[in-house]
């Protein structure tokens, strides 16, 4: 069985609240942290693996872009 990576990353990515923002941040990076460690013992194909990156990618922007500048 395999880490649903991808239902976390969607809450966090579509999620309008601020302060619900951070825990579903870490939920997300903690699902795909899992996943690319699972990949790691059990390769799967190249494209999840590009998903995943794509994934990280995407959550930083998204994550920083929401942060307010002091």
């Amino acid at each position: 069985m395999h880490t649903d990576w991808k239902k976390p990353y969607q809450f966090a990515i579509r999620e309008q609240n601020p302060a619900m923002l951070e825990d579903l941040y870490e939920q997300a990076r903690h699902a795909i942290h899992n996943r690319v460690l699972e990949l790691e013992e059990n390769p799967a194909d190249a494209r999840e693996k590009g998903e995943l990156e794509e994934a990280l990618r995407q959550f930083i922007i998204h994550k920083y872009s929401r942060t307010p500048v002091s």
